[in-house]
């Protein structure tokens, strides 16, 4: 059955999303995955990347320039710093700015390769919108744990330059206040890392076949899912159909504004099947069956930000739950 949504807002919903009338029938997706790596892309990215690039640039070259006998200011205050701590920093601005800078440019040549494929096929989006493979897509458990495992390891480093600074500097206990604090927040990184680990290591990388390509609003999604290992041993499997639209939300004013990406459910049905209903099926491949509405938006990849259907699947079992996500091509009947 079609999942209903109530429009009372919640004080997550107050927090990290605009009204609800704004976006009717839209709730607001906690913890989801986004496609978007930043709130800014094309040129506003590649310009945002350059000064903090510049920054870390500049510091490693007076590291490597400045000489004790000509600068013994910078020489005195560097002596009383670890040797790596200015290497660190100097790495963290230009590897930020970096990212910002390398998103931008792989954003504009996207684009303009999409706008050179539309101008020849505008009526099938699905062959320029995405790489779709259209005997279907994998979920790679093992990468989605590696890039927990970064940003575990990326917060962690961030945080100790100030540890060092509250540790070692007389008057300074307000650092590592502060990092103990931001430490917490720190553990679930590592806590989230080790249930990705778990994950990976009980079941593998799945793999969602498509019955079909791509598929049309107000049409069937029939797919199979396929599981390499231990599926005898989830207790219950959730599917969800999903149609996910992505914001770039700022709040705050002046220097407190901050963005983030906030992720809508526009429309969202779900399909939960029990042991014995798994048991039954054959090892390894599990249908996946659904009624696509033809009342909602088509797959927009290549929009900022972009519009999506997604198949969730989520499993409880004793010790490691199981977790996947794919995208699904759905787009409007040419």
């Amino acid at each position: 059955m079609p999942v209903t949504f109530e429009t009372t807002r919640s004080a997550a919903d107050n927090f990290f999303a605009p009204p609800l009338a704004e976006r009717p029938g839209a709730s607001v997706l906690l913890n989801h995955r986004t496609i978007s790596a930043t709130t800014i892309d094309g040129w506003a990215a590649v310009l945002f990347g350059v000064p903090f690039m510049g920054i870390g640039a500049f510091v490693g070259w007076m590291m490597l320039h400045v000489h004790p006998a000509t600068h013994p200011a910078h020489h005195a205050a560097a002596k009383q710093a670890p040797e790596w701590m200015g290497p660190a920093i100097a790495g963290m601005f230009f590897l930020a700015g970096a990212f910002v800078f390398l998103h931008g440019v792989h954003g504009l040549i996207r684009k303009a390769v999409y706008n050179h494929d539309a101008a020849g096929r505008p009526n099938e989006p699905w062959l320029y919108d995405y790489h779709w493979r259209r005997e279907g897509i994998a979920f790679s458990a093992f990468d989605d744990m590696l890039k927990r495992l970064f940003a575990a390891l990326l917060w962690t480093a961030f945080l100790v330059p100030f540890g060092w600074v509250g540790w070692t500097q007389r008057g300074a206990w307000p650092f590592l206040a502060a990092v103990a604090i931001f430490g917490l927040l720190g553990l679930i990184f590592w806590y989230r890392w080790a249930q990705m680990l778990f994950d990976f290591v009980r079941y593998g990388n799945s793999f969602l076949t498509y019955d079909q390509f791509p598929y049309s609003l107000g049409g069937a999604l029939t797919a199979r899912l396929r599981i390499p290992h231990h599926v005898s041993e989830i207790d219950e499997l959730t599917l969800t159909l999903r149609c996910v639209e992505e914001k770039y939300v700022t709040t705050g004013t002046g220097e407190n504004r901050t963005s983030k990406v906030v992720c809508y459910e526009l429309y969202g049905e779900s399909v939960t099947l029990d042991r014995d209903r798994l048991n039954g099926l054959v090892v390894g491949e599990i249908p996946v069956s659904f009624k696509i509405p033809a009342d909602q938006p088509q797959t927009t990849l290549i929009a900022t930000p972009p519009i999506y259907w997604e198949i969730e699947a989520k499993g409880k079992a004793r010790g490691a739950d199981y977790e996947s996500v794919f995208l699904v091509p759905v787009y409007k009947a040419s």
